[in-house]
């Protein structure tokens, strides 16, 4: 048995897609750059057990990620001064969400050994909020099929005890 699966909105060529943000947000500010972050992270920041921090610190993470097969590599300072706060918060965050499981720090070294900023590996989160997604998507399909089959139009009789059932 296949699970059919009902996105939020419907799917839009990346055309559609850019008008709609240019209508929403303006020129301006999307060439200035934009993220993409999916719902679940924040909608369900609860189930995913993380603190308002992190998911602002995921945010920044995630402006940092252009490739899909290349990690972000910000600096914890850079991220930290744009949240306006210590960057010793920032790296608080990062370890809780490590513990998770949502991100893997990635030392980098140059070649000739200094330490560069580390490269972050957000694929656990990925998981996890997935995990989450298919739950809400399940739940939302469910809901759905259950409010149809309360909006049906009961037959002639149907609602008559011994009446006739369609």
């Amino acid at each position: 048995m296949t699970t059919k699966t009902t996105p939020t909105a419907p799917a839009a060529t990346s055309t559609e897609t850019q008008k709609a943000l240019e209508a929403k947000w303006g020129k301006p500010l999307l060439a200035a750059g934009f993220t993409a972050l999916p719902d679940v992270v924040f909608r369900f920041q609860k189930k995913l057990q993380l603190e308002r921090t992190d998911v602002l610190v995921l945010l920044h993470l995630a402006s940092y990620w252009w490739k899909p097969k290349e990690n972000p590599w910000p600096a914890k300072g850079t991220i930290a001064a744009a949240m306006d706060i210590d960057p010793r918060t920032v790296q608080r965050s990062i370890a809780r969400m490590e513990k998770l499981g949502y991100v893997k720090r990635i030392e980098r070294k140059a070649k000739v050994g200094d330490n560069l900023t580390n490269e972050y590996d957000l694929r656990g989160l990925v998981k996890a909020a997935t995990k989450v997604a298919e739950h809400e998507i399940a739940l939302r399909e469910k809901r759905a099929a259950e409010d149809k089959g309360r909006m049906a139009t009961p037959t002639t009789l149907s609602l008559v005890a011994g009446g006739k059932k369609a």
